[in-house]
């Protein structure tokens, strides 16, 4: 997939279109497009999020900066 259509796909899933089963289609879609492992999360959640410590309100990402992290990463190989 293009970046563009990642960013319109994670508009669709900051948008929570539709059921909860057709949502678990968008992320799986999503997530098989990018190399950051589960990076639908990354809307919802910052990486290496901890619940005793950081505070959801304050994480407003946007839809292309999350699609760039995601195209951006790069696997470690050992």
């Amino acid at each position: 997939m293009t970046r563009e259509e990642l960013i319109k796909l994670g508009e669709k899933i900051v948008k929570t279109q539709g059921t909860e089963s057709e949502l678990d289609e968008l992320y799986e879609r999503f997530n098989k497009n990018i190399p950051y492992p589960d990076g639908a999360n990354l809307f919802y959640y910052p990486e290496n999020y901890n619940a005793s410590k950081d505070y959801l309100s304050q994480y407003k990402p946007t839809v292309e900066s999350i699609v760039d992290k995601c195209l951006s990463y790069k696997p470690i190989i050992l």
